[in-house]
Order: structure tokens, then sequence, then C-alpha cells
């Protein structure tokens, strides 16, 4: 039976943004096994006093009738450019452990930090995250990403940014872009629109 998994920011022994996960844990949980999960995803938690100070990433992985917590601290990795690649048939609607197809297109970066995936002509998420651009005014991100992570539905809710389809021809309309997740929010450095590779 399939894996999936989250990642999740604890900063000084606090877990942040919990329900968001949680919404996502139920969801995907709903979906793959057909039934609602019986506890919380951070139900058994106990962080050790080793990662109780800086930011450490939680990653769970869980199946129907398991779960599985680690920890490891934190290091910010830099994002300065972005190689675009192309995959029509890349499903990643569901946060699985597995990763083989993600990780063989990460190889393609090149002499780039990460990939910038097209699907069918559409602009989704980088490998490890999800993308949100700048066009002056507003931020924009991607209407149909591969995976829509917990980041990315906090900062939709808060207004703090807009869906909408983004094709390769739009990018010349935007000044950069950020990679977000659970583990980079919004105050990760701007991309240069110049820095995405062809």
């Amino acid at each position: 039976m399939s894996l999936l998994f989250e990642s999740i920011c604890v900063l000084n022994g606090r877990v942040l943004y919990p329900k968001w996960h949680e919404l996502r844990y139920h969801s995907a949980y709903s979906e793959l096994f057909g039934e609602s999960p019986k506890k919380n995803l951070l139900a058994g938690l106990q962080i050790p006093i080793e990662f109780k100070s800086g930011k450490v990433k939680l990653k769970i992985i869980y199946g129907q009738n398991q779960k599985e917590f680690s920890f490891q601290h934190y290091k910010t990795q830099k994002i300065e450019t972005l190689k675009i690649v192309h995959h029509d048939k890349l499903d990643y609607s569901l946060k699985y452990n597995e990763r083989k197809t993600l990780n063989e297109l990460f190889s393609l970066k090149e002499n780039c930090d990460d990939v910038l995936i097209i699907k069918k002509g559409e602009i989704t998420d980088t490998s490890y995250g999800n993308v949100i651009f700048f066009d002056g005014t507003n931020w924009i991100t991607p209407k149909n990403p591969l995976l829509k992570g917990t980041c990315r539905a906090r900062l939709i809710s808060d207004r703090k940014a807009k869906k909408k389809v983004i094709r390769l021809e739009h990018l010349k309309s935007f000044k950069g872009v950020k990679v977000i997740n659970a583990m980079r929010d919004l105050e990760q450095k701007m991309i240069p629109i110049e820095n995405i590779i062809l």
C-alpha cells in the first residue's frame, strides 16, 4: 500500500500551522484509503529535547495502519535558478513518499538549483515546492499545481496570493518567483524571472 508523508516546520519546539497539515492529512487519507483517519496527524507526537530549538523539519510518514515521526535540523537551501522541464503525465496530487519521477526530473536541472515543471503547457511546481510569482503588485500562484501545498493554501486563504493559469509565455509579465513549502514561507528571496532557464 502506498505511503504518504507530511513535512512540517517546527520552530523552537512549536509546530507551525498545524491546522493546514491536519486538513491535508484528513483529505489525502480519505482519498487514498476510503475512510477517515481514526486519529489526528499529530496524535502521539513528542519532540525530542535536541529538536526543541531552532528550525526543524518534522517528517511524518503514514499509511493506513502506521505512522512514523522523524526530525532533522533544517537549513534553508539556496534556490537562485530554475530549469524548465516538461512532463505531461506526472501525477503527484497526493504527497507520496515515493518520489521516483520527481527525482528523475530534478536530475535534469543541469547547472540550476531546481527544476520548474511544465505539465500540458502549464507551469506547475518545482521538484520540492509550489511557486508564487510577483507581477509588481500581486502574488500569483499556478491554478493547477502538481501538489496543493499547505503554505500555498494558507496564502490563498489569507488573500496574500491569487490563483491563475500560468503558461510559459506568461513568464515575461512577472518580475520574479519564490519557491514555497512548509519550510519556506514568503520571506524567501525572490528569484528574478531571467533566472528561469528554458
